[in-house]
Order: structure tokens, then C-alpha cells, then sequence
């Protein structure tokens, strides 16, 4: 079927889920949120199937799925299902207007939402997406509308804010492993950055895409966007420079260099020994980046080198010196290391510490921790019958199915 034999409705569904900057996935989890516990639903792979099918026109959701879909939009069925197709995008609906401030009120409620912005960090390092993402989104939006009558200093001080959440939203959704809605809020932070010549938050939407590259291991993309990040690095605070550094370190560990993998960790080891960060980035954007997270990251770069062995060493450096507040990043690194262990023999060892790991990734609904565990979990599949390999298969496919 062709675009335009696609129903209205059809058209409707698919831009009201793209306005909302909300994957296939994503809108399963708030049709849940909207069912509740006493309705159960199809596993997500069939509803994001089903998803698609509706989408395309070739499917008409039945009654109660269009009821879920409104709910899930906060839409009414005549506005997602009657009438014409749309022809512009449409904001993101909320059940209660925030009433607008008075001009002169404007520094108060920035200063607010900027104060938010360093609990919500703190939040993300400790909890996770899961529990993140919903503030985010619903700051953004405040932070939308005051953009409506913002005018001069006050709309660049609104979009310099909100270009910060909406890049936090990337990050969000791409440790919750939603590729899409992370890349359209790294653009939108790019565009609101851009608009009022915002040359850091630019650079760093630039080490955000970089990142997300990373994902499909598009090594010409990462080193790219970490070149292009670095291209002001004169005018970018230290440790802004260490995390981009480290990024590029990465790209070239993708590409099977270790030289200038290693050589770019060094430098940024030494860019990182000045940061002193508690978790909130008071620091500003790249404060997370310590001389500990440096030293994971160079962990995680000898296992795509594929020298395990280096690879465990580093991990058991770097792994203690963790600030307790980095929950999600000792996730991650406890799951590299059980890579590792995996790698180079020790299965015992390899299993035991993915269980750690996985515990870490069900709490922040982490999809990166998952994604390495899984790894982990194909590479000891010859020695499924060890009690602690089969305890942690079956705890992974636990938290797959959930």
C-alpha cells in the first residue's frame, strides 16, 4: 500500500507518536502505563507489530486498543481517529496548562528549572531512564510554552535551558535503548542551541551523536562528530574536553587502532584530574568524567580491541574508585568486566559478576547494560549447565521478558 492509499488515521497515529518524539517501544510502555496491571497486553514485540500494521493502514485497532492509544497520546478517539489527516506537526498535549509567568518572573522560574536540572541529573545517576525520562519531558514542556511569548534576552535564556534538558533527553532514551527519540531530541537540542549561538551545548549535542554512533559502530561517524565537537576546544571547559577526548579514543579503538586509542585515554586521564564532580554536572557537561570513568572507558576499549585480559585489569582498577553516585556506570562496567571474564576463560567469574551487573540494569532500566549482558550470555552458552551460568541465564531471560 502506498502513501496514498495510507488512511487518515493511519497518517494521524504515525505523526501524533512522532510529535510526541516516542519510538515503536515507547509507545507500548505508556499503552501499558494506561492499561494498567489488571489488563494484561501482548508482549511488546507483537504490539510493536501491531503498531506498524496500524500505522501503515492495513490494520484498524480494535475498541480497546484505541482507547490505550488515546491515553497513551492524550488524545481523544475523534481527534486520533476522525476527521483529516494533519498537515502540520502538533505539540505535545498535557492534561493541565502551566500557567504563564509574568515577565519579571521569568529569572525566578529559570533559576527553578535550572535547580531541577542538577536533581534530575543526580536522579538519572542514580535511578536511571526509567524513572528520568517522565520529569524530563514534562520540565520540556514547561519550558515549551514558556517559549511562546519569550522574546530577546528571555527567549535566549529559555531556549539555552531547554537545549540542555532536551539533550538530557537523548542521553535518557539511549541508555533505555530508544534510538530514535534519543536522535530527535539531539537534534532539537542542536537546533536550540544553534538559534542563540550557544557554541558549547552545540559542541556537546555534537559528542551526543557521537555517542549514539557508537551504537551502530559506525566508527567514521564517531571519530567525525568528536573532531567536530573538538573543533572549538580552545573556548571548552576542561572537562567537556576530557569526556570528547575520550570519545574520540573510542572511535579509534572501533577501528582497531590501539596506539591512538591509548594515547587519547592518556590525554584524557590528564584533562579528567581536575574534575571534581558530585553527580548533578554542577560542573557542567562533561563533569562526569573522571579520571575513574576514564579508566573504564579505557577497559572497554581494550575488550573491543579484543585483549581481555588487559581489559579485566583495567576494570579491576577502575571499578573501586567509582564514585558511589555513578550507579548506572558501575553497571555498565560490571558488565564489561563479566565481557572480559568471559573472554578470557574464567566462567565462574564471568557469570558472578553479570548477575551484579544485571541487577544494576533491571533497577535503571538500562537496555546498554542489557545489550552487553546479553553478549555475555551467548559467549558462555557452552557452559549453560554451571549452576551460576544457568542462575544467570534465566535472570536475563527474566528481565528480557519484562
Amino acid at each position: 500500500m502506498d502513501d496514498q492509499e495510507t488512511p487518515d488515521w493511519a497518517v494521524r497515529l504515525r505523526q501524533a507518536r512522532l510529535d510526541r518524539l516516542l519510538s515503536q517501544k515507547g509507545l507500548v510502555r505508556l499503552m501499558r502505563q494506561a492499561a494498567g496491571d489488571d489488563m494484561p497486553l501482548p508482549k511488546t514485540d507483537s504490539l510493536c507489530r501491531n503498531i506498524r500494521y496500524w500505522e501503515a493502514g492495513t490494520h484498524k485497532p480494535n475498541a480497546l486498543d484505541r482507547v490505550l492509544l488515546c491515553r497513551a497520546l492524550d488524545m481523544t478517539e475523534a481527534e486520533l481517529f476522525g476527521g483529516r489527516a494533519p498537515t502540520t506537526t502538533t505539540p505535545v498535549r498535557r492534561s493541565a496548562q502551566v500557567p504563564m509567568p509574568a515577565r519579571e518572573q521569568y529569572g525566578d522560574v529559570l533559576e527553578h528549572l535550572r535547580e531541577q536540572w542538577h536533581l534530575l541529573v543526580q536522579r538519572d545517576n542514580l535511578l536511571g531512564p526509567r524513572h528520568t525520562i517522565p520529569a524530563v519531558r514534562e520540565q520540556i514542556a514547561v519550558l515549551e510554552d514558556l517559549l511562546i511569548p519569550a522574546r530577546g534576552n528571555d527567549r535566549v535564556e529559555v531556549l539555552r535551558l531547554a537545549a540542555r534538558y532536551a539533550e538530557s533527553a537523548a542521553w535518557l532514551y539511549e541508555d533505555a535503548g530508544e534510538v530514535e527519540p534519543a536522535e530527535l531530541w539531539t537534534n532539537r537540542a542542536s537546533t536550540w542551541a544553534y538559534e542563540i549561538g550557544d557554541d558549547e551545548m552545540i559542541a556537546w549535542t555534537m559528542f551526543r551523536g557521537s555517542q549514539q554512533a557508537m551504537g551502530g559502530r559506525r566508527a567514521g561517524d564517531v571519530l567525525g562528530l568528536a573532531a567536530s565537537a573538538l573543533r572549538q576546544s580552545s573556548h571548552l571547559p576542561t572537562p567537556m574536553r576530557a569526556a570528547i577526548v575520550q570519545q574520540q579514543a573510542h572511535g579509534h579503538a572501533l577501528d582497531g587502532e590501539a596506539r591512538s586509542c591509548q594515547r587519547l585515554l592518556d590525554h584524557a586521564h590528564e584533562l579528567a584530574s581536575a574534575v571534581d564532580d558530585g553527580g548533578d554536572a554542577r560542573g557542567g557537561h562533561g563533569s562526569f568524567c573522571t579520571p575513574a570513568y576514564v579508566e573504564v572507558q579505557r577497559a572497554h576499549c581494550w575488550l573491543e580491541l579484543k585483549k581481555p585480559q588487559r581489559a579485566v585489569a583495567a576494570y579491576e582498577r577502575a571499578l573501586p574508585a567509582l564514585p558511589p553516585v555513578y550507579r548506572r556506570d558501575r553497571g555498565m562496567a560490571l558488565a564489561g568486566l563479566a565481557a572480559a571474564y568471559a573472554g578470557q576463560g574464567s566462567v565462574e567469574q564471568a557469570a558472578a559478576t553479570a548477575v551484579q551487573a544485571l541487577d544494576i540494569a533491571r533497577a535503571a532500566g538500562s537496555v546498554r547494560i542489557i545489550k552487553v549482558l546479553t553478549s555475555v550470555e551467548r559467549s558462555l552458552s557452552a557452559h549453560r549447565r554451571l549452576p551460576t551460568v544457568a542462575a544467570f541465564r534465566l535472570a536475563l531471560a527474566e528481565a528480557v521478558a519484562n
